[in-house]
């Protein structure tokens, strides 16, 4: 695998780009971002490659499929006759190719025959439109616009960034076929719940507008600092805005206003079986690896299942360091995409796995402090934390297998210290 992604694999991929870029320029870097290998079907390999003369990188997709040669069907080439005027823009005379003796695909962005919209959402004229209709003004500013891909997922995800010559960014974030519409209401929704919570100095991003026929959901830029970036940085911990999100959090989960009758139902079932998939990999490359996270996901189970349950409430379902920006506007919560109807430890669970995971990566011993904050501000929640703290320990086993770039050279070594601390999670969960 790793030769695939940086050594004779790479080679072959460096060449095929050459050949996309065409004659008169050349390739002058290609980093690779991120890896995802899903055993027997393929390996997936995100780049920023920047060319000769182009002053922004254009992030690209190489997939090595392991069984069978990639697909070259007229839809690929349908897709890119409708972006011809994208490949001048990102200096690319093609946007995709395939090696059939490598098994390997290229998509470069915007390529996507998954989201059609995606080329017409990446045009520069765009960005006019897209502050108009998140209430800027309806006449184009004199100055240079901008798109910039933010995440490049064909077949996934996409999300881009419109940049006007004054003012704050706009967001674009693309969704499958009549999707846009109803995570809209959904995100709408959180935002509502946590206004009438009266919860000071704490909102959500709502959408500014949905382009239906686009799929695509506008956001204006927030200001702030996701919590995340401090964390990482071992910077002091503010434990007044620790308190107010462990608040934040409580009132999300104890609001009944809502109409979630649209919101989808998750369960502990629900939860297992994301991270069985998201070992995957994990177990096809280390099966001693794929044993310890089976016996921390058995030990939880066990545990959650004699424990007090309680019924469902509004969840975030994704409530993460990332998604909290802290700033001079408070607290802002972001990507509410995942809202659902679930049982609250989860959630809860998942903001205490995350500072450890923080923790871990910036080598601070504070999370015994930083979680004693969080839950001060949550409040008396009796056998919901004791709950929240074993799935805690589930998610760590789950950020092993996906926040750990497998094309590092110390990818085992970090796995195991890792799923070594979700065990001792366990262990700490069932003894509070």
């Amino acid at each position: 695998m790793r030769a695939l992604l940086l050594g004779s694999g790479r080679a072959v991929l460096h060449d095929t780009l050459q050949s996309m870029i065409g004659p008169g320029s050349s390739l002058r870097a290609c980093r690779l971002r991120r890896a995802h290998f899903k055993p027997g079907r393929k390996l997936t390999g995100y780049y920023d490659v920047t060319v000769e003369g182009d002053a922004h990188s254009t992030p690209i997709a190489v997939m090595w499929f392991f069984d069978g040669a990639p697909a070259t069907g007229p839809e690929l080439l349908a897709t890119e006759q409708r972006l011809q005027g994208a490949t001048k823009a990102s200096g690319f005379d093609r946007l995709f190719a395939t090696v059939a003796s490598w098994r390997m695909l290229v998509q470069v962005a915007p390529f996507d025959p998954a989201f059609p919209s995606l080329g017409y959402l990446s045009d520069p004229r765009r960005v006019s439109e897209a502050q108009a209709a998140c209430g800027g003004p309806s006449r184009r500013a004199a100055g240079p616009c901008g798109v910039r891909p933010i995440r490049y997922r064909p077949g996934q995800r996409h999300l881009l960034e419109y940049r006007g010559p004054r003012g704050r960014s706009i967001f674009a974030k693309l969704y499958r076929r009549g999707e846009a519409c109803r995570v809209a209401d959904v995100v709408s929704a959180l935002g509502d719940l946590l206004d009438a919570a009266e919860v000071q100095g704490v909102r959500v991003v709502r959408p500014a507008a949905v382009w239906a026929e686009t799929d695509a959901i506008l956001y204006r830029q927030a200001l702030g600092t996701p919590l995340s970036r401090g964390l990482r940085a071992g910077q002091p911990i503010d434990l007044v805005q620790l308190r107010k999100i462990g608040r934040l959090l409580r009132a999300l989960h104890s609001s009944t206003q809502a109409d979630d009758s649209q919101l989808p139902e998750r369960n502990l079932e629900n939860e297992i079986s994301a991270i069985n998939r998201a070992c995957e990999a994990m177990r096809a490359l280390r099966p001693e690896f794929g044993a310890a996270a089976a016996r921390v996901l058995e030990r939880s189970r066990e545990r959650l299942t004699v424990l007090e349950q309680e019924p469902h409430t509004v969840v975030h379902g994704d409530m993460k360091a990332d998604h909290l920006l802290v700033g001079p506007e408070g607290i802002i919560v972001l990507d509410a995409d995942r809202c659902a109807r679930a049982d609250p430890a989860p959630d809860l669970g998942k903001l205490l796995a995350d500072l450890r995971w923080w923790s871990w990566v910036s080598s601070r011993p504070y999370p015994i402090l930083v979680e004693a904050e969080m839950l001060a501000g949550y409040g008396d929640a009796g056998p919901r934390v004791a709950r929240a703290r074993l799935y805690a320990a589930l998610l760590l086993v789950k950020m092993a297998a996906r926040r750990i770039p497998v094309a590092s050279r110390d990818w085992a070594g970090r796995t195991a210290d890792l799923l070594a601390l979700a065990s001792r999670a366990v262990d700490e969960g069932a003894a509070r």
